[in-house]
């Protein structure tokens, strides 16, 4: 599953496996002595001294030659210089004394990936992953688990795995890679099997204009819409999408009406789309017809209470009706719910000034301008790829872009 999923290591993970020397056998001055050792040790590796910390456990393991935490130590740090070979002859000696020292096993799972041993990889890591609570340890393990599910076409364990890893650190670059990966793979494999049996239907038509969609081509993907439809005028979900790409194709009267029409499709066919009426809610208020844009941004909400858009769409309709504080607590709980929408920063921030709130108001432009700084990056990333970023955020036209 490429290569970030194998061979990155935490330098500090040296300090992580084990934090406390066993219980000792012998004598009082025996026991306070490889006490002293294990200190040093510590010591050695927060000042980046591997050797002088090998020698520190050296010394407990001549004093203890069953001291386990001693044991795995030093696999871990022969993990870390490399030396896999000679990590796994410590790790699996820290483990036959002590077998639920989890974090040892799953280090002796990840030495086994890397010497090419990934049934025995698999094995240790899969049963350790779930035992393991420092964060570092679990995210790179996790990473590994994964990618020997990828290789023997356990998806679903590795997609289970991913989102773990998700939930733990968002952001890290490695994890959403694989994630990225795992799923492109899945859709992949989804489409292939599409278009070998039932090449002309409605969902291949679907798949096809998403993808145009994607690339930005929506003329072309307005086409494979109109034809998804005409192939099942029933087919869940392309109503929905051709209303979507009619609207983002023009601003014009026209599209908007034909984009309506789609989304009453759509509702007449599933009477809980709540996506749906939050965009009618939108192309009213594009008419300036606020009574009929408030019901159906109401019942957007009332349908999916944690819907973003709606909830926006709604504070916007209200500011226009003069109900500032309603549409207060709507924008508040758009922030709650989604802290990087733009529009929602944008449309608290009027609020605010117009209840003559000017330190907060200004704060919420802080906010929406350093968001709408992040989307830029965003978008030159998918320029160079020639590609449409994935947004599900209606595009709000008062607000700037």
């Amino acid at each position: 599953m490429g290569e970030i999923l194998a061979r990155r290591c935490v330098g500090a993970i040296c300090c992580l496996v084990i934090c406390a020397v066993n219980a000792i056998s012998g004598d009082q001055a025996a026991q306070q002595q490889m006490q002293l050792h294990f200190e040093r040790a510590q010591a050695a590796l927060k000042s980046n001294l591997p050797d002088a910390a090998i020698q520190e456990f050296r010394a407990i393991l001549a004093l203890d030659p069953k001291n386990a935490d001693a044991r795995a130590n030093l696999g871990v740090i022969a993990f870390v210089q490399g030396d896999y070979a000679k990590a796994s002859d410590e790790l699996r000696q820290a483990l036959k004394l002590q077998p639920s020292l989890w974090k040892a096993q799953a280090m002796l799972g990840m030495s086994a990936d890397r010497l090419g041993q990934f049934r025995d990889a698999h094995i240790l890591l899969e049963k350790s992953f779930p035992h393991l609570q420092d964060t570092k340890i679990r995210i790179q393990a996790g990473i590994d688990l994964a990618e020997l599910d990828y290789r023997e076409g356990e998806m679903l364990k590795a997609v289970q795995v991913l989102l773990d890893l998700e939930h733990l650190d968002p952001a890290n670059v490695d994890v959403l890679y694989a994630a990225y990966r795992v799923f492109s793979t899945l859709a992949g494999h989804a489409m292939d099997g599409i278009a070998l049996t039932h090449p002309d239907s409605a969902r291949m038509h679907q798949i096809m204009a998403e993808h145009l969609v994607n690339r930005g081509d929506i003329p072309a993907a307005l086409t494979q819409y109109r034809m998804a439809l005409q192939a099942d005028p029933n087919s869940s979900g392309a109503h929905f999408e051709l209303g979507e790409a009619l609207l983002f194709s023009s601003k014009s009267e026209a599209s908007y009406e034909d984009a309506r029409k789609e989304f009453e499709a759509s509702l007449a066919l599933n009477h809980n789309d709540a996506k749906a009426e939050s965009w009618l809610g939108q192309i009213f208020t594009s008419k300036q017809d606020m009574p009929a844009a408030l019901e159906h941004y109401s019942r957007a909400v009332g349908l999916d209470p944690n819907d973003v858009d709606a909830r926006v769409g709604l504070g916007k309709v209200l500011i226009a009706m003069g109900q500032l504080e309603g549409a207060l607590s709507h924008l508040l709980e758009a922030v709650r719910l989604d802290p990087l929408n733009a529009a929602a920063h944008y449309r608290l921030a009027s609020v605010y000034r117009e209840l003559g709130r000017t330190a907060d108001a200004h704060k919420e432009l802080a906010a929406f301008s350093e968001i709408q700084q992040q989307k830029k990056r965003i978008l030159a990333v998918y320029q160079q790829m020639r590609e449409s970023p994935s947004t599900s955020e209606v595009r709000d036209p008062d607000v700037p872009q």
